[in-house]
């Protein structure tokens, strides 16, 4: 065979072999992106359980001193109004708190007002009232934990009220004294620091004087009174 017969032999070679590679490389692309079957027989995993947030009242001692403004309202007797010989003043006040769930304490209330003259006073006398009372109630915070703590209070307590005058040199108290039957109380606590907190509340007291002076005309008959306060209050809780 001459030179001349064998470059198309060869030439015919190269094609047909390099048409037979094409079909196979031109595959394996598809090949590598086809998804692979899974036989995976391992149970699904378990859900993840959310922890409840911290309980961050229950077990903590609360201290929460108060001072308010104080207007007393209502009848010391069916004739008399308590705003009558006395007018509002400052009050005083402190809870002691324990925590018995994430949002509910139970409290020991203490008050104390002192009263100003009213506008019956007697004509040349010099009146002023100190009213104290002490209760057992529940507090319930809305949130916990975080730097603002808001709530509100319900109780019931026993309150005394005397009503001192002086005149040409005598003087003499009358104490009334009842149930309150009706504590309620609304505020916010924000706290600055971990376990100190102050903010501003409101509360009414609703009840009656049931014993007042025996020399009173009206000694025998009920009253009803109220108190309402305006003021701050600050919150210890070492345990926060």
């Amino acid at each position: 065979m001459t030179r001349s017969h064998r470059l198309p032999i060869a030439s015919l070679a190269v094609a047909l072999s390099t048409s037979l590679a094409l079909p196979a490389s031109a595959q394996d692309p598809e090949a590598s992106t086809s998804p692979r079957e899974v036989t995976d027989d391992s149970p699904p995993p378990a859900p993840v359980r959310v922890s409840q947030p911290p309980d961050d009242l229950s077990g903590h001692f609360l201290i929460a001193p108060r001072a308010a403004w104080l207007l007393p309202l209502g009848s010391l007797d069916s004739s008399t109004d308590q705003s009558g010989p006395l007018a509002s003043g400052v009050g005083f006040g402190l809870d002691l708190g324990y925590g018995v769930s994430r949002h509910v304490d139970l409290h020991l209330r203490l008050d104390l007002g002192l009263l100003g003259q009213g506008d019956a006073c007697p004509s040349g006398a010099d009146c002023s009232g100190r009213s104290t009372a002490f209760g057992l109630g529940a507090g319930y915070h809305l949130v916990n934990g975080a730097s603002f703590d808001p709530w509100l209070q319900i109780g019931i307590g026993y309150r005394s009220t005397t009503v001192s005058s002086s005149a040409a040199g005598a003087s003499g108290d009358a104490t009334y004294s009842g149930i309150d039957w009706l504590h309620l109380a609304v505020g916010g606590d924000w706290y600055a620091s971990r376990s100190f907190g102050f903010g501003p509340f409101c509360s009414f007291d609703l009840g009656s004087y049931t014993w007042r002076p025996a020399a009173s005309e009206h000694a025998s008959d009920s009253a009803l009174h109220s108190f309402f306060s305006l003021g701050l209050r600050g919150v210890f809780d070492p345990s926060r």
